[in-house]
């Protein structure tokens, strides 16, 4: 029989510490991919109906792999609270921009991702269903229902940024998906030499971070904000999922101007582009700068 030998002296609470990390970081990783709260699968009842569908938002749905062979004269996806799939219900249109005045009929499909929004003022909390479905013969292809209890993926809001250098200041910031913060009021005098926003991993901001480009998706170095509302979104393959704070940072002087952590716990909508920052740029006056203008970015 093979003896357990205790570790040398040291190596136990060293590995004790690993656990631990290890154990934040199964917490804090979402698995890959990630399409949001599976709501089911599509059950087929005409015309070769498939896919899988998730909640990714309160109002919005992804259905990945849609299959639907097209010959429908007049089908759409249609949602309701009725107990059944029924006349009574809402259409979704899809695409969600068509430049027709009516939402175009759906057209055949294979293996597609499809992202559906919700018509304003709809939740998925106020539906029951959602289905494929012929106004013209009001014949249901094929649906998927929705369990009563379920909570939808929501943006988080955090703390407003810590406020350690040249002015930064900003409201609460947002994780409005796994890949976009929204910063309101931000507020920074832009005399830093090499200031970015800056995500990474450790206790504090540190010199091993990853740039993230400003709201007009530029990696020059950061301008001044005279409290304006802006929204970031992580680069590349980066999620709000892997990393523990974001920051102004100066990276030729190593300095932190101020910085908010991510909770370990995040539980924000996958990135799936339902979240589009189209900017416009209105010149807005500033009361802080006694009639100096400045730029305020919206999102539409």
């Amino acid at each position: 029989m093979t003896r357990w030998a205790a570790p040398p002296h040291g190596c136990a609470p060293i590995l004790t510490l690993l656990l631990l990390f290890n154990a934040d970081l199964a917490v804090s990783r979402r698995p890959e991919p990630y399409y949001g709260r599976l709501i089911g699968r599509l059950t087929q009842y005409a015309h070769g109906i498939r896919g899988t569908v998730y909640a990714v938002d309160e109002s919005t749905v992804f259905v990945r792999g849609f299959a639907y062979d097209g010959t429908g004269p007049d089908a759409y996806f249609w949602v309701g609270d009725t107990p059944q799939p029924s006349p009574e219900g809402t259409l979704v249109p899809y695409p969600e921009d068509y430049a027709s005045r009516d939402p175009p009929v759906l057209t055949a499909h294979t293996n597609s991702d499809i992202l559906l929004r919700l018509p304003a003022g709809k939740r998925l909390r106020d539906i029951k269903w959602i289905s494929v479905w012929c106004r013209r013969f009001t014949v249901n292809f094929g649906d998927v229902f929705i369990n009563p209890g379920l909570e939808p993926p929501r943006p988080r809001v955090l703390p407003e940024f810590k406020r350690l250098a040249h002015g930064l200041r900003s409201g609460n910031v947002s994780v409005l998906d796994a890949k976009t913060f929204y910063i309101p009021n931000l507020h920074y005098d832009g005399a830093g030499p090499d200031a970015y926003f800056w995500v990474g991993n450790g206790t504090e901001p540190n010199p091993f971070g990853t740039k993230v480009p400003n709201e007009m998706g530029s990696l020059h170095p950061l301008r001044g904000y005279q409290g304006e509302d802006i929204e970031i979104q992580l680069p590349g393959k980066l999620t709000a999922y892997d990393v523990d704070w974001l920051a102004v940072w100066c990276v030729e002087y190593r300095h932190n101007f101020g910085h908010v952590y991510l909770p370990k716990d995040l539980d924000v909508p996958p990135a799936l582009g339902q979240t589009k920052i189209t900017v416009s740029i209105e010149p807005k006056i500033s009361q802080e700068s006694q009639g100096s203008l400045t730029w305020r970015v919206y999102d539409d």
